[in-house]
């Protein structure tokens, strides 16, 4: 399978919004980082093939309702962004399928983000999920090295040498988008509901 690469410009109508909507995102998200970080346990030096196994399935069922519910709320033609390159469930089935599990038979997270069918706060679940693709290349070493490079891990590498552009170009939508401390605020909920529901997902035992 093949993904097509596509560069996105940076939105063309801007509003003017706001400068400080990153800065408050990295600050105000930082405790639900660390704890979906301590959650996955991916980065501990014994990771053996099947808690790698695991974090994939486990992945693919918060990926499968999540990616689906922003195309629903329409995430990406708000952003003026192409979605299609940044759908991730097609290279997480592509890995499982490579390891021996079938996707289809998996199961699926029913606690999702409540994002309330708001698209402020669906912009914020996207910021972790376009996030997760610069800790994903971290990870991905870490794996490699691990369990060696013949390891399954497209889906780490989602974006591959287009992951800064890609970031980037989502960090200028992001900036324009959040046009008032109102939706500002709603972005910011939005992360956080996804940060915590992905990371009770992630390990069960949180809960």
């Amino acid at each position: 399978m093949t993904q097509s690469i596509h560069f996105e410009r940076e939105p063309s109508s801007r509003r003017g919004g706001s400068r400080d909507i990153l800065a408050r995102l990295k600050l105000e998200t930082a405790a639900e980082h660390a704890q979906i970080e301590a959650a996955t346990r991916i980065m501990r030096p014994d990771i053996g093939l099947p808690d790698y196994r695991e974090y994939l399935e486990r992945s693919y069922g918060f990926y499968l309702p999540v990616e689906q519910m922003l195309e629903r709320i329409g995430v990406w033609p708000a952003l003026e962004l192409d979605g299609a390159p940044r759908v991730k469930l097609p290279l997480l089935a592509r890995d499982l399928m490579l390891l021996e599990r079938d996707p289809s038979v998996l199961p699926i997270c029913a606690a999702l983000p409540q994002l309330g069918g708001g698209l402020p706060e669906a912009v914020g679940c996207a910021y972790v999920l376009e996030g997760s693709t610069l800790g994903g290349r971290v990870i991905s070493r870490h794996v490699q090295t691990r369990l060696g490079p013949q390891v399954p891990h497209r889906f780490l590498d989602a974006y591959g040498a287009d992951t800064g552009e890609r970031w980037q170009a989502f960090r200028a939508a992001l900036r324009w988008f959040a046009e008032s401390r109102d939706i500002e605020n709603r972005v910011i909920a939005g992360a956080r509901q996804t940060f915590e529901s992905f990371t009770r997902w992630l390990n069960p035992a949180l809960d």
